[in-house]
């Protein structure tokens, strides 16, 4: 069983403190289970390029994710976070996207409420 980490993050953030570090959080609506995930990632809007470098860095800073629960495809909120995830073959394309293969879970959210098991087992 994956062990048991805080994870803390802040509204309006696309990163999360898990363990001193700060890693990305992704959104489960776009993980192409079991193992892609694929994102829109559009730099073109001025307002978001601190939030879209800080995201950028952390994801080349280390090879850890924090996939979050998003409440609905649309607005992304967020819900809860399903757990930590290492993470191989990043790829950023600023014209179609971030692209990336997730692997075995890392560790899971203190909070065992936060994720929901029957959607998400422990085995990846």
């Amino acid at each position: 069983m994956p062990r048991r980490v805080k994870i803390n993050g802040e509204r309006g953030r696309w990163v999360a403190e898990v363990e001193g570090r700060w890693s990305a959080v992704l959104h489960n609506t776009h993980w192409v289970k079991p193992h892609g995930y694929f994102a829109p990632f559009d730099r073109g809007d001025p307002r978001r390029l601190k939030r879209h470098d800080e995201f950028e860095l952390a994801l080349k800073a280390h090879h850890l994710v924090v996939m979050q629960i998003d409440t609905d495809p649309v607005s992304l909120g967020r819900g809860g976070h399903v757990g930590v995830f290492p993470f191989s073959d990043l790829l950023i394309d600023y014209l179609s996207g971030i692209s990336l293969r997730i692997a075995k879970r890392y560790a899971d959210p203190k909070s065992c409420a936060e994720r929901p098991h029957d959607l998400y087992p422990h085995d990846l």
